[in-house]
Formats: structure tokens, sequence, C-alpha cells
């Protein structure tokens, strides 16, 4: 048993299998509807899709809350019975409170936990670009790394991690002021068009526009040619995220593995609380280099 707890929030949406394999808690966020609290990985993601357009029509979207002090203050107090160390990554700071919260649990908890050291990142993105950051640092935690050379690799792996959105349609991420100002005239345009979105330590955590596509191929050559200007020769670890959208999330994965040496690719559901504020249809591809 490694002596330091991985943990990461639902935004990451790591499959189950690949936390339970690596020994990663994840801390869920929250989603309210009709004024009930639910966290988000309790929620029946299929009917949660088929309510989407219901409520965008009726102007009565779910609201979304990030795990509260409290909640972490738990998860370190049952961690710390089993590990000397707990490292948690969060998802962007800039798109909720989850890390703040993190980090004002930990210092409730600095004089009852002093023994246990426990360490706070901003992985600057969220899903699948969160969730590889997540699986490195549990990798090496694994494999016996102290504290130190574990935070080494978090600290490389969030500077070294893409996320790259696929958008047909801002509406969501205007309305929920999760968007960077460039992109917003982009929201008002009549004209049919994809947008594509950087979010990761590039853009210091922030939804930054990158190109606008008229058409389904031009968003596709445009993604994997800024992938290849940058890692044309190189073993990628791939993960694709989508909002109800798996055809277009299985298209992705196969131009990935035919353009790109891929050492391992991931692909799963975007959650509702980032669907509320991405909407349906919605691709992430998110990717790093060896």
């Amino acid at each position: 048993m490694p002596n330091i707890a991985v943990t990461t929030d639902t935004v990451s949406y790591m499959p189950e299998e690949v936390a339970n394999k690596h020994n990663i808690t994840q801390i869920p966020t929250h989603v309210i509807i009709d004024g009930e609290t639910h966290a988000e990985d309790q929620l029946d993601l299929v009917e949660f899709y088929q309510k989407m357009p219901k409520w965008k029509e009726g102007n009565n979207l779910p609201t979304t809350s990030s795990p509260s002090p409290d909640d972490f203050v738990k998860a370190y107090r049952k961690l710390s019975k089993d590990y000397e160390s707990i490292v948690y990554v969060g998802y962007s700071e800039h798109l909720g409170m989850t890390v703040q919260s993190a980090l004002l649990a930990k210092d409730l908890v600095k004089d009852e936990l002093a023994e246990t050291k426990i360490e706070v990142l901003d992985s600057k993105t969220w899903g699948g670009a969160q969730m590889m950051i997540t699986l490195e640092i549990a990798r090496a935690a694994n494999a016996g790394s102290d504290l130190k050379e574990v935070l080494k690799v978090a600290n490389e792996m969030i500077t070294k991690v893409n996320l790259i959105i696929l958008s047909d349609n801002l509406y969501y991420l205007v309305k929920g002021g999760r968007i960077h100002k460039a992109a917003r005239p982009w929201a008002d345009s009549k004209i049919s068009n994809t947008a594509i979105l950087k979010l990761d330590a590039s853009t210091e955590g922030k939804h930054t526009p990158i190109a606008r596509c008229r058409t389904k191929g031009e968003t596709l050559d445009t993604l994997f040619n800024l992938v290849r200007s940058q890692h044309a020769n190189s073993r990628l670890h791939v993960a694709i995220n989508h909002a109800d959208a798996l055809a277009e999330a299985e298209q992705l994965q196969e131009k990935a593995l035919s353009q790109f040496q891929c050492e391992e690719v991931f692909i799963s559901n975007i959650g509702p609380l980032v669907t509320i504020h991405t909407g349906l249809g919605t691709r992430v591809f998110s990717w790093w280099a060896e």
C-alpha cells in the first residue's frame, strides 16, 4: 500500500474501473434540481441528458455547486487513517470553488491532522486532462515514489496536458459566464459553426477561443493539425469526453489512432455538472505527449 492517497473530483470524469485499479478517490460535485441537491455521480446520466432540452426551453436549467469544505474535511479524516500524505487534484479554479474548498478544509484540519501532509493542486483544466494528471500522479505513488517525487510528476503533468473543447453551441458557456470574452461574439453569430476552445495551463485555466469552423471536416482537420504541430512524432496519451455524442467521440478515437502513436485512449461521458455549462453534443479531446 502506498503512503500517498491520491484524490480528485468527479469533474475529472474518470471511469470507475480506472479509479478502482489505481486506488484513486473521487469527491463528488453537486447538481441542484428543483431545489434538491444531488451528488453528480449518483444521477442517471441518460435521463439527465434527455431532460436538458426541456430545461433549456423552460429557462430553468439545474444549478451546480462545488464540494463543500466539510466534504473535504470528511475525506481528509478518512484518508488520514491509512495514509501519511494526501494529494488532491481539482478542476480549474476559474470554473468553480472546489480548489478553494479543499484549501479551506486543509486549514481547518491542520491541527487535528498535523501528522498528515495535505497537498491541494489546481489542474488548470478539467475532464480527461484532469483525469490524466491524476492518473500519472497515482501511478507514481503506487510505484513507491515519495511525496516530493509525486509532486514533481504533478507539476510536470499540469504543464504537459492539453484540453480542446469542440462546441456547436456556446449558449451554455455564455449563460454561465464561463467563457473568454473574445469568444462571446461567436455565441451571438447566426452562422452555424463549431467553436474550438482550449482550457489548460497554457490558457491559465480559462476557456480561450482557438478557431471557429463551418464543417465537421474542417473541425477535425483543425483539431488534429493542432495536435500534429506540437507532437507529430511523440507517443500520445489521449482522453475523449462527450455529452451524449458517443458516435462523434468514437470518430475522434478512430482518427487519433490512425494518425498518431497512441499509448492509451480513454472515452467517457461528460457528467451533469459540466453538461449544464457546455450543453449536449460537446466533445472534448485531451492529450499529453511522452
